[in-house]
Order: structure tokens, then C-alpha cells, then sequence
């Protein structure tokens, strides 16, 4: 062979177990499925974010709520044998995912088109109105607050979780972005009205009054916003494990709305109003 074919040829074997090379690394570094997950193991791993009622630990320390509560049950009818619960702040949920060091999350974590686009959701098991947590005689915002109205009053300090679908709300009524402050956890934007650091802290109705109760120490009380748009929260998976959402979808059909769904959901504060849509 002479000595220029020798050299294509050997550059051509150098390309190919190059590509095979970056090809297994990809492979290699790709997040696995939850599906995968399971096979080896049984093991699900969960993320949630601490904002009562949805997810937070009791006087045990287990992780309680009405997401990861319904999470457990439909879980266990699809065989998980263990759930290795992740906690993060609400922002990092998402990125976490997607990363694959989480499977799923139950969090309360509202569906919206953008998060659509980068996890696949299951039908809702709640809808809830918006609300803001203010201080107990607050003059500036009326007992009974309109979205449509909100960038009318004077301008006021806000506060709302970071990531969460109420930044939306608020941007839409008009409020400033540099008016609104966010924080990582819900008892932090309660802090925030109660030390006067903010005005008014933006935050689904359940979870608003839920914190109200079991915070006496500070005087606020809650005001809700009764034209704001219905969020609807659910559990997400990556989008690779859509087929594991559908199971699990077919679990949460027949368990939404039945007797044994509104009792577990009436020790955290729901009611026949936060009720899930019925599925299409």
C-alpha cells in the first residue's frame, strides 16, 4: 500500500473510534429514565420544596403534604417499592430534572406552557386561586384585592417565591419587576410581610392560609385574589418518561375526586372547591 493510502486509511480508523468515543460518552452522561431507575432498584427519587400544604415535614420529620401524600399512594399501586425524597428550593426543581439527579417532582408545582416545554406534567390533582399574605389591617390593599387592580394602588413591595407562576400574575397586572422580590422557600416571603421587608407576599390560596394558621406569632392574615386565574398543580417527570406519567395518570383517574381523595386532602386544607378539573 502506498504511503498516502496508508495515512487516509489511517486517519479514517482514528475518525471512526473518535466518533464512537464522544458517542459512548454521550450515552454514558445522558440522565437515565426513571424507568431505568426503577428496573434496578424500585428506587423512585422525588424532589419537593418546602411550602406547606404540598410538601413539608412533620413533627416526625417525614415528608407529608397533599402532593407527596397522593404521590406515595399512586406510587406504591405502580410497584415503587421505596421513594428517596430530594429537597431543593422551587427554582431548582426544574433544572434538577431535567439534569436527571431527580425523577420526578411533587411539589405543588402549577402547569403552565413554559414548564410543558420542559417536563411532561400529569393531570392536576387541585385548583387553587392566587392569594396575598399581608399584614393584619394593611390600609393599602383592599379586603378584597383584584388582580386587574393591583398596579393601580400606590407602589408596594412584593414578594413571591422564586420560579413560581405568581411572578407571572403579578407582571401581568402591571407591577414592576423591580417591585417584586423573590425568595426561595414560602415561610421566607411570610417573614418578609411580617418584618416589613415587603407589603404583600403572592402565593396560592391554600398555602396561604395554611402558613396564616400555623404562624401566630406574626399578625397577618390573608386576602385572596378572587379574579386571578385558577392554578392547577400536578406531579412532573422528565420528558423522556412520559410513559411512567401515563401510568401514573391512570392511577391518579380513578383516585381524583373519590371518597378516600377528599378525606386525604382535608387534613391540608383543601376543600370540595380546590377540587381538580375532571380530565378531558
Amino acid at each position: 500500500m502506498k504511503p498516502h493510502k496508508r495515512l487516509l486509511t489511517a486517519a479514517l480508523l482514528f475518525i471512526v473510534l473518535l466518533t464512537g468515543a464522544a458517542l459512548w460518552l454521550v450515552q454514558r452522561n445522558a440522565p437515565a429514565t426513571a424507568a431505568s431507575h426503577l428496573q434496578r432498584g424500585g428506587t423512585l427519587r422525588v424532589g419537593f420544596a418546602l411550602e406547606p400544604p404540598y410538601a413539608y415535614f412533620d413533627a416526625h420529620g417525614q415528608v407529608t403534604g397533599e402532593a407527596t401524600e397522593i404521590f406515595k399512594l399512586m406510587a406504591n399501586q405502580m410497584g415503587v417499592e421505596h421513594i428517596d425524597w430530594v429537597r431543593l428550593d422551587f427554582a431548582h426543581l426544574l433544572p434538577e430534572l431535567q439534569l436527571g439527579r431527580i425523577d420526578a417532582i411533587a411539589a405543588g408545582m402549577f402547569v403552565t406552557p413554559e414548564r410543558q416545554r420542559e417536563a411532561a406534567f400529569t393531570r392536576p390533582t387541585a385548583r387553587v386561586r392566587p392569594a396575598l399574605v399581608v399584614r393584619k389591617g394593611e390600609a393599602t390593599i383592599p379586603h378584597e384585592p383584584l388582580l386587574a387592580n393591583l398596579s393601580a394602588h400606590p407602589p408596594l413591595r412584593w414578594a413571591t417565591i422564586h420560579g413560581a407562576a405568581e411572578n407571572g400574575l403579578l407582571f401581568q397586572a402591571g407591577i414592576a419587576p423591580e417591585q417584586v422580590a423573590t425568595v426561595p422557600q414560602a415561610h421566607r416571603g411570610m417573614r418578609a410581610v411580617a418584618e416589613s421587608s415587603a407589603d404583600a407576599f403572592a402565593i396560592s390560596a391554600v398555602t396561604a392560609w395554611y402558613l396564616v394558621a400555623h404562624n401566630t406569632q406574626w399578625a397577618l392574615e390573608v386576602r385572596t385574589l378572587s379574579d386571578g386565574p385558577a392554578g392547577l398543580p400536578a406531579f412532573a417527570f422528565r420528558l423522556d418518561d412520559a410513559r411512567l406519567r401515563d401510568q401514573m395518570n391512570q392511577q391518579l383517574q380513578t383516585f381524583l375526586g373519590s371518597d378516600e381523595h377528599r378525606e386525604l386532602v382535608q387534613a391540608f386544607g383543601f376543600t370540595s372547591d380546590e377540587m381538580p378539573p375532571e380530565a378531558p
